[in-house]
């Protein structure tokens, strides 16, 4: 988030409820992942499709999030997949940032 708070300081954000979306997104994120690992059997697998994004020019790596997430309530991360369509950025994005390949992913968890 600290980078996020940065890119705003220096007006790179377009909007400022950003950073309270991109909060709330995780937040809400960490409530899913806390209640499948509690309803989730041993052995049982879990896998999300990630998009990962681009706000003001910075990338935010929500597959690499999401594990950490679930790691912290105890899943295991099994695999993560990388697909190889390369999403881009919005046309605004690239215009004053350039064109970066964004990463989509298939993140595998286990409960042990």
């Amino acid at each position: 988030m600290a980078a996020l708070v940065k890119r705003k300081e220096n007006g790179d954000l377009n909007n400022n409820g950003v950073i309270r979306m991109v909060e709330g997104y995780f937040t809400e994120l960490a409530f899913i992942y806390a209640e499948l690992y509690r309803v989730c059997k041993p052995g049982a697998m879990v896998a999300f499709v990630n998009d990962n994004v681009r706000y003001g020019g910075e990338v935010i790596p929500v597959d690499f999030l999401s594990c950490s997430f679930a790691e912290q309530f105890g899943f295991k991360i099994k695999t993560i997949y990388t697909l190889k369509q390369q999403k881009g950025n919005s046309s605004q994005q690239m215009a004053k940032f350039g064109r970066v390949a964004l990463r989509k992913g298939i993140t595998v968890w286990i409960k042990e």
